[in-house]
Order: C-alpha cells, then sequence, then structure tokens
C-alpha cells in the first residue's frame, strides 16, 4: 500500500506542477475542465461495479489560499478512490490536457472565450 501512496503523491505533484505553470486563464480554463471532467467519470463509475468508490473532485478556482495546495488535495483524495488501472489513464489524460491548454495559441484560446462567454 505504501507504494501505491508513493505513486499517488509523485503523479499529485506531477501535475501540479505542471498545472500551476499554465497562466491564470489557461490555469482557470484548465481547472474548469478538470472539475467537468472528474463529474463524467463519477457518473460514469456510479453505474458500474465502483458505485460509492469513485469521489468527486471539485476544486474552486477563485476560493481564497494557495491554488496548488487546493489542486493537490483534490487529486489525492480522488486518485486515491480509483483503481490502478484508472489512476494511470487519468493521470496521463490530465498531463496531455495541461499540455494542449500551454500549447493553445491565442487566437484558438480567444475563440474559445467567446464560445464560452456565448452560453
Amino acid at each position: 500500500m505504501n507504494d501505491m501512496h508513493n505513486l499517488i503523491e509523485q503523479m499529485v505533484s506531477d501535475i501540479s506542477s505542471q498545472a500551476v505553470r499554465l497562466d491564470d486563464l489557461r490555469l482557470r480554463m484548465f481547472m474548469n475542465w478538470l472539475n467537468a471532467h472528474n463529474s463524467k467519470v463519477k457518473t460514469i463509475t456510479e453505474s458500474n461495479e465502483q458505485a460509492g468508490k469513485q469521489i468527486q473532485m471539485d476544486v474552486d478556482f477563485n476560493s481564497v489560499g494557495n491554488m496548488q495546495e487546493r489542486l493537490q488535495t483534490g487529486l489525492r483524495t480522488w486518485f486515491e478512490s480509483l483503481a490502478v488501472k484508472g489512476l494511470l489513464w487519468e493521470y496521463h489524460l490530465i498531463l496531455d490536457e495541461i499540455a494542449w491548454w500551454h500549447n493553445l495559441d491565442h487566437r484558438r484560446l480567444s475563440m474559445i472565450l467567446k464560445s464560452e462567454a456565448g452560453k
């Protein structure tokens, strides 16, 4: 179990250190995606054998306190509720999403923001 704890801690550290390198706007958009994604994962897992095990992570970008600490706490709690296969999949998906936001050019970011404002 200690190995699993160490793995989760490393994953949480990797993700949070990459996420906080995003500028504020991209970080907020990533956090919106992460909270929405986690809600979808929770809904899917409620209908299978993991019912009741999936924890919803909701990190409020606007709340007071250290963003990196709040992200780490939310990820840690969520990851501890996942099976190893799901944990590894989520870890890679989240890192890919951070990279996507990091590499998104300003023109496309502006288009996304305009689209979000129209909703």
